[in-house]
């Protein structure tokens, strides 16, 4: 159209000529506009969605991998790669993919319509192409490198955030906020540097890509200029040809764009898949789950044994055997480090529990469906996690849907409902973050009614009750046992005066249950747990003294 309306200014029929061509420029400029706009509108919206799923499956399956994933893998690196990675991802399924359709129809039609103008010059236009690809080739091997190592500087400074944030109180505490902002500079100089590297790597790329560009623009106009001066190009022809050049300028810079974002979308897919391709927990049994055996033990625990670092080494459990009826109360008792947190944790199966190791009501843990386990079992730990939510929604977080009676009653039983009466909403009241706004006492007592309130048969209480005092200990025991319903306890507590109260108790010293019996059984044994216990009662003496 342009070569048309230059070339029409000196022919005789040349109004007509420009007026037509112009009319035609106009009604392409409107389709143009169209069509960039329903298909951006659909290649990002369609990206969006991507997006979206993309990050819905990774967060279901993040939740439901294993537990000793979490314990080697940084939370910031889990974020990063939840939000960073994701929207690299994004990017080039949309404006990456939108960019490289654009390029490819642009340069597939210009390079046919500059052929029907000039197939030599058309020549001389790419004669730079195959060092464009060269470099290009070279420029993507030395992007994924630097990104991959910003991408991983970007999550160990998002771990160094989310570790000052989480421990701000004992930060504080410690006056280390002059070391912690140190480490901080640290991990953000590093980021600095590595994305500087990517800086450098992408802007050598484009540098080189202009210039090869305007060598071919020079190439082009010499040829050019040459053909019209001897006749053989209109130049209405040239300027068309020029038109089309600098039409296929922008994909060419854009081409460098795309590479760096395949680039980053490819690194940032390969962390991402890192976490998709890890195994999650097994939901269900390999095989059929096993039927419930008549007059069988509510819990029985058979020869378990078991280490973090998967050899007989360093074991946290050895050959630990014990059962407990249904409705039964019993008590374990150890010093820091003799496996109780391990033991409730493979009762929950937080970690894989080796088979036949494990029953409840004569079945193999190991064989029932993880759901029904989780049912089954209710634990209450001995750091409480509270969501930034009302105390109702902490409470009936068990269960599938609130229920404001039953949280009460749970609340009623954890003695905490009357200082939830006195807070400003009441059960509604919001708790801020990890529970802030709450006392250490608070949380484990709303942990504990979160507990109650989910129903399991099988309540666990891993030193619960150890930011309480000794009274209100004995008040919620009081509480459960009274209202426990044929549900089976397991606790442990560093205050062995209200393990009087256990229908049988548990002594684990360095992984092995070495004493089982009750209070006054065990006390007149004069073992392990008389030990535990006289200690106790001397320092406790010393104390009040």
């Amino acid at each position: 159209m342009i070569r048309e309306a230059i070339d029409g200014i000196s022919a005789p029929d040349g109004r007509g000529r420009v007026v037509r061509a112009v009319s035609w420029m106009v009604l392409f400029a409107f389709l143009h506009g169209g069509f960039r706009y329903f298909g951006r509108r659909g290649m990002l919206v369609t990206a969006r969605r991507v997006e979206m799923r993309l990050r819905r499956d990774l967060f279901a399956h993040v939740i439901r991998l294993p537990l000793s994933f979490f314990g080697r893998t940084p939370t910031g690196d889990v974020m990063s790669r939840m939000t960073n990675d994701i929207s690299a991802v994004w990017l080039l399924l949309g404006p990456g993919v939108l960019t490289l359709v654009g390029t490819a129809i642009t340069y597939i039609l210009g390079l046919l319509f500059m052929a029907r103008i000039s197939v030599a010059l058309t020549l001389v236009a790419l004669a730079v192409a195959p060092v464009i690809v060269v470099a290009s080739r070279e420029y993507g091997k030395a992007f994924h490198r630097t990104h991959r190592k910003a991408q991983e500087s970007l999550a160990a400074m998002n771990a160094a955030i989310q570790e000052n944030v989480a421990g701000i109180r004992l930060v504080k505490a410690y006056g280390l906020e002059a070391q912690e902002e140190g480490r901080f500079r640290a991990a953000s100089r590093d980021y600095y540097r590595q994305n500087v590297s990517v800086a450098r790597t992408s802007a050598a790329f484009h540098g080189a890509i202009g210039l090869l560009a305007g060598l071919g623009v020079t190439l082009v106009l010499l040829l050019g200029g040459w053909l019209v001066i001897r006749g053989r190009l209109t130049l209405g022809g040239f300027v068309a040809f020029n038109a089309y050049l600098a039409m296929l300028s922008f994909p060419t810079m854009a081409l460098g764009w795309v590479i760096n974002l395949v680039q980053r979308g490819g690194s940032a897919m390969g962390r991402i898949n890192e976490f998709l391709e890890t195994p999650a927990e097994p939901r269900e049994p390999l095989l059929v789950p096993p039927r419930k055996v008549p007059d069988a033990p509510f819990l029985e625990v058979r020869d378990l044994s078991f280490g973090y670092g998967g050899g007989d080494r360093g074991e946290a459990l050895r050959g630990v055997s014990f059962s407990l009826r249904k409705g039964e109360i019993a008590g374990l008792v150890g010093q820091t480090g003799s496996g109780k947190s391990t033991l409730f944790s493979l009762l929950l199966r937080l970690y894989p529990v080796p088979p036949g190791t494990v029953f409840l009501e004569g079945r193999d843990a190991g064989g029932l469906p993880l759901e029904e386990v989780r049912r089954t079992v209710s634990l209450v730990g001995q750091d409480p996690f509270l969501f930034s939510d009302t105390i109702l929604a902490n409470v009936c977080f068990g269960r599938d849907l609130p229920d404001e009676q039953e949280a009460r009653r749970a609340v009623s039983m954890a003695r905490f409902l009357a200082e939830v009466e006195e807070m400003p909403d009441g059960m509604r009241t919001v708790i801020g973050e990890r529970g802030v706004s709450l006392s250490g006492g608070q949380k484990q007592r709303a942990t504990i009614a979160r507990a109650l309130c989910a129903g399991g048969e099988l309540l666990l209480l891993d030193d619960a009750l150890s930011a309480v005092d000794s009274e209100t200990e004995q008040e919620i025991f009081r509480q459960i046992l009274s209202a426990r319903g044929g549900r089976t306890v397991l606790f442990s507590t560093h205050r062995m005066a209200s393990l009087s109260r256990c229908d049988r108790i548990l002594v684990l010293v360095e992984g092995r249950i070495v004493e089982e019996g009750t209070h006054d059984e065990l006390l007149s044994r004069r073992g392990a747990y008389f030990d535990l216990y006289s200690r106790q009662m001397i320092a406790r003496e010393l104390e009040a003294t």
